[in-house]
């Protein structure tokens, strides 16, 4: 589940591949991750970058360094002290740890294969207050009460001090609904005490005014509210229960009001999909900052009938596309096909954001680099139980366990991440785009139409004539069914 948005600023890949991957850039690599004295030269670096204390010495011995320093600062569209200051940021102090590893045990790869996940999405928990549609999880009120086994309290603060060994900059809550936890504040107030920068995936309904003020005390980034359609009855009717409309826009309203960030999420089905002008209307009428769209995956209680043709997606990323050309930057998308769409259609290019903090630091444009499909390479997937799945779309792929394995012997040895980050025998037109550094298709939407994570991408138009035959097969399938369905029916 990556997060794409557009940038027209350009990023000089081949500059940087050129200045990186000579023999010099290497060995400089290596010294800049050495501790000296108990504290990492690049800390040092940056350090004295922030208070403008560089010395001569330096400035010669990791020109290059501070040479890449500049071109990500005028890539980001950043004046000297704006960077300076962010650079004191201990989450973009992970980025860069992260970024400098993985170059250093990866090589510099198009896309970037990461040393650790920029971004985890931890499923905290299976229940839920509601019933929706489409839910990947298939969460409920009984979510945690089916058999199905979720941490405790300090068995989730294990998970916490697990990630924290890693330079993973943030986590992303979800859930079900992580919400109706009682120790989900006290394991993110644990979490934040980390330094990770914290996000959350709600429904909205639990955001009372106490609770906002709570979440703010923590110190969360930006929160995602679901809201799936610009009418209250459509809204309850794919969410599964009445009045959770109004009660998903008060929590925004109180987001707000204490200073926090809120996002409206919103999944893209067939039921939804003309709801989707509405929904960019209410995002200026009730004050959210941007509406993220959410990639429909037929997984959990999603049922494949609600999946978007690959038209529909056509014409929801059109609407997005010329919303930012307008310069109207209010809006992201977890589909990764819609890096290739900007990029076929002239934008310059599409990037993974989940790690900014999108209220103030729009991420430039590196798409080529960090671009596409980010399962197993650039993100994980956290289970209520401890698994690790590559994305939250795939919550049945369990690679490994926190309980049982660290993060990164589940991250580096899985075959599994290993094929995710190889991206080798792609199938469909996915194999032959020339976007597939961008893009690369929805693995996740792969794997859940045919059970092959190198499976073409349905919902990309390229990939059309797979779609087609894949809803003719399911169309067949349930004719045989009402068939015999008739047929006991006439012998009973």
């Amino acid at each position: 589940m990556s997060l794409f948005v557009v940038s027209k600023t350009r990023f000089d890949v081949r500059r940087l591949r050129f200045i990186l991957e000579n023999r010099v850039s290497k060995k400089l690599i290596k010294s800049l991750l050495e501790d000296r004295e108990g504290v990492a030269t690049i800390d040092r670096l940056l350090d004295d970058y922030i208070m403008g204390t560089v010395s001569k010495r330096d400035r010669i011995v990791y020109y290059a360094f501070f040479k890449i320093l500049d071109m990500v600062r005028m890539s980001f569209n950043r004046t000297e002290d704006v960077f300076k200051e962010e650079l004191k940021n201990i989450t973009i102090r992970k980025v860069f740890l992260n970024g400098l590893k993985s170059i250093k045990n990866f090589g510099f790869t198009v896309p970037q294969s990461f040393d650790s996940p920029v971004m985890v999405v931890w499923n905290y928990t299976n229940n839920c207050n509601l019933r929706c549609k489409h839910c990947y999880q298939d969460a409920g009120v009984m979510g945690s009460r089916m058999g199905k086994r979720e941490l405790t309290t300090e068995e989730r603060k294990r998970v916490v001090d697990e990630l924290s060994r890693y330079d993973i900059p943030s986590i992303f809550f979800s859930g079900g609904e992580p919400l109706i936890e009682k120790d989900f504040l006290e394991v993110a107030r644990y979490a934040k005490s980390k330094g990770f920068y914290l996000t959350i995936a709600s429904n909205g309904t639990l955001i009372t005014k106490d609770m906002a003020r709570k979440l703010a005390d923590i110190g969360f980034g930006y929160i995602q509210v679901s809201i799936d359609a610009a009418t209250p009855e459509k809204h309850d009717e794919f969410r599964g229960v009445k009045g959770m409309w109004e009660r998903a826009v008060q929590g925004i309203k109180n987001l707000n009001e204490v200073g926090l960030t809120p996002v409206i999420a919103y999944t893209h089905t067939k039921d939804t999909h003309n709801e989707f002008r509405g929904i960019l209307e209410l995002r200026k009428k009730i004050g959210a900052y941007k509406v993220v769209v959410y990639n429909y995956i037929p997984v959990g209680r999603g049922d494949i009938e609600n999946d978007p043709t690959p038209q529909m997606r056509e014409e929801i990323m059109k609407i997005m596309y010329d919303e930012l050309q307008n310069e109207h930057h209010v809006l992201a998308t977890t589909n990764p096909v819609f890096g290739a769409y900007c990029k076929m259609n002239g934008a310059s290019s599409a990037i993974l954001a989940h790690y900014a903090d999108l209220r103030v630091k729009e991420l430039g444009a590196i798409a080529d680099v960090i671009g596409g499909c980010g399962a197993g390479r650039a993100y994980v997937a956290i289970q209520p139980d401890g698994g690790v799945t590559p994305c939250v779309y795939m919550p049945n792929l369990v690679v490994g366990n926190l309980m049982e394995q660290s993060l990164g012997e589940i991250w580096k040895d899985s075959p599994i991440m290993k094929q995710l980050r190889a991206r080798e025998d792609i199938k469909g037109a996915c194999a032959t785009c020339e976007y597939q550094a961008v893009c690369g298709g929805c693995r996740a939407r792969a794997y859940s139409y045919f059970g092959d994570l190198m499976g073409p991408d349905p919902g990309c138009m390229l990939n059309l004539k797979y779609y087609e035959e894949k809803q003719k097969e399911l169309s067949n399938n349930r004719k045989k069914e009402e068939l015999i369905d008739k047929h006991l029916l006439k012998v009973g």
